[in-house]
């Protein structure tokens, strides 16, 4: 573990610094909260021992001030010769989660160690577990592609930055034609396999780092083109309808062709959408109409 130890003796400094290096950790020391918090900006620290009679800005001040300006969680033991109720509650309600009296007795320290570095690996087990529930959340589990929730923050951020930019946003309205056909008749089991072909085609589709594909929901996919004017989604509709015709997947059911196709609908900010949600229901509007005029094909919404 990376120690930072803080005491503004210099003699306790070196000698509990000594002790953590003997225990086998790194030891890093500072002599006051200006130190220490340069430290802490230069170095990943896993736990402070922390004098708690200091000038200027006693171990209690400084510790709240680390929790307000730190957001990652690691130990602080306060290190003090005054055991008393009213001192220990006060470390604790700082911000501190142990204790230890001086003078500092080598094997009484190591144990804290120990028991703080267990602790402090339970965190980060959690705080991993917890990255990872965050991203599942935001991950359609059939198709492994983003879903709902991911477009809607994706959608968010590149519409802000579109406006500050003063740039071009397009967005696209993807359904699969008859699937519910589909589905019915070649079984769930090959209606999932056919959602990822097409969530995998679409994937493959997008070449930029700044665009985003999303399951929207059933058989409905959306992709977003940030700095993307009417014009270019056009031209990546066609892209699309034609990647899946190359695909040639069978649909002995669907009432217009004999392989699966794509409608598509297509919004942007030319076409006056002033908000996330009014880009979303115009291209939703020509899906709609790309449906009503014989689908396997993309229409733009149009003003009217």
């Amino acid at each position: 573990m990376n120690i930072l130890v803080v005491d503004d003796k210099k003699l306790i400094r070196d000698l509990v610094s000594a002790m953590v290096s003997e225990i086998g950790h790194q030891a890093y020391s500072a002599d006051g909260h200006i130190q220490a918090l340069e430290v802490l900006r230069e170095q990943s620290i896993d736990l402070i021992l922390m004098d708690v009679e200091m000038p200027e800005i006693n171990g209690f001040e400084l510790t709240s001030l680390i929790r307000q300006r730190i957001s990652h969680w690691f130990p602080i033991i306060f290190l003090s010769g005054n055991d008393s109720e009213d001192f220990l509650s006060q470390g604790i309600d700082a911000g501190g989660d142990d204790y230890l009296t001086k003078p500092v007795k080598q094997v009484i320290l190591a144990a804290k160690i120990k028991a703080m570095e267990r602790i402090a690996d339970m965190q980060k087990a959690l705080d991993s577990a917890n990255q990872k529930l965050a991203q599942l959340s935001h991950v359609d589990e059939l198709t492994q592609i983003a879903n709902r929730r991911g477009m809607d923050k994706f959608l968010e951020n590149a519409w802000q930055t579109n406006c500050r930019q003063n740039a071009e946003l397009s967005l696209m309205m993807i359904d699969i034609d008859y699937f519910k056909q589909f589905n019915d008749n070649y079984g769930h089991q090959e209606g999932d396999r056919c959602l990822k072909k097409v969530a995998d085609m679409l994937s493959q589709s997008i070449n930029r780092a700044t665009d985003g594909v999303f399951r929207f929901g059933g058989e409905e996919f959306v992709i977003v083109l940030p700095f993307t004017p009417s014009s270019g989604a056009r031209f990546k509709a066609k892209e699309i309808i034609g990647r899946l015709n190359e695909l040639a997947i069978i649909h002995d059911f669907s009432k217009i062709s004999e392989k699966l196709t794509l409608s598509i609908g297509l919004s942007s900010t030319e076409s006056g959408a002033d908000s996330v949600t009014r880009l979303i229901e115009q291209a939703d509007k020509a899906l709609y109409q790309a449906k009503e005029l014989g689908r396997n094909d993309y229409r733009v919404f149009k003003n009217t």
